[in-house]
């Protein structure tokens, strides 16, 4: 198999995105500290606080400071850091298997042109990793066929088949090749769906989509997580992901498929 890049730890930062005091990010930071391939790693945070300090300073890893936080300016912020090729943001309270780094490095190095790799993931529920995967992740990877045609996700079709039935691809697993990506990543009228705004972008853009077919990360549900929140205080969401379903389709249709996508609400 062919081999067109050569990307090493070296170049690849992981940012930890850390906001007041997640109970789990210690343990967070451990899973990212204990991979077996050895990226950077640096915390990035706009409410620096004594517990964060303490977590930076046990496991020797930089703080960054972000002076105008909000969901959205954080991210963006976060993504700035880094001054590898290669840039996560893991989220604080999500763990990486071990193996994470080294097989989204392998992937990416067998890719041609890659603008952003994502791995599979299982769900961890009250602290307890899900014995089997949820129907709704399922559904996503039944979303991702394109992803398995090599000469078909190097298109601008592929990409966009992957992303027109709805959102699969998890954003606390994406790695990002910083060059591909646009000058504004992140916007903050689409703070809802966020991520799916950047794939689409992304999908327009010469380049792949690379997918890991493996569980590297497990992904933690809870009532304080962002996505949960706006669906309790507001109606954004929903807005947000019917403009990106009319990027790919007549308004009628847009409205049919989000009587199916909004069932989705309901795993959080």
């Amino acid at each position: 198999m062919k081999r067109y890049n050569n990307y090493t730890g070296d170049d690849l930062t992981l940012v930890i995105c850390s906001y007041k005091e997640c109970e789990y990010l210690e343990e967070s930071v451990e899973s990212i500290v204990n991979q077996t391939v050895k990226p950077k790693i640096l915390i990035s945070t706009s409410t620096p606080n004594e517990y964060i300090k303490n977590i930076a300073e046990k496991y020797k890893i930089e703080v960054r400071i972000n002076p105008n936080g909000g969901q959205i300016n954080d991210y963006n912020f976060a993504m700035k850091q880094a001054d590898t090729e290669l840039v996560m943001l893991a989220h604080q309270d999500e763990i990486l298997k071990e193996t994470f780094v080294e097989k989204s490095l392998e992937a990416l190095n067998m890719a041609n042109d890659p603008i952003i790799s994502f791995t599979d993931y299982i769900e961890i529920h009250n602290d307890i990793v899900d014995e089997k995967q949820s129907s709704m992740i399922k559904i996503k990877k039944f979303l991702l066929w394109p992803t398995k045609i090599k000469w078909l996700i190097n298109k601008r079709l592929g990409k966009r088949l992957t992303l027109c039935f709805g959102d699969p691809i998890t954003h606390p697993s994406v790695i990002c090749v910083k060059s591909k990506m646009p000058k504004q990543l992140f916007r903050e009228e689409y703070k809802a769906s966020m991520d799916w705004d950047l794939w689409e972008r992304l999908s327009q853009e010469k380049g792949s989509f690379v997918y890991v077919d493996h569980i590297l990360l497990y992904h933690r549900m809870n009532d304080m997580n962002q996505t949960a929140l706006l669906l309790k205080t507001s109606n954004e969401r929903y807005e947000n992901e019917f403009d990106i379903f009319c990027r790919f389709w007549p308004k009628w249709f847009a409205r049919i498929l989000m009587k199916f996508y909004s069932k989705a609400y309901l795993n959080y």
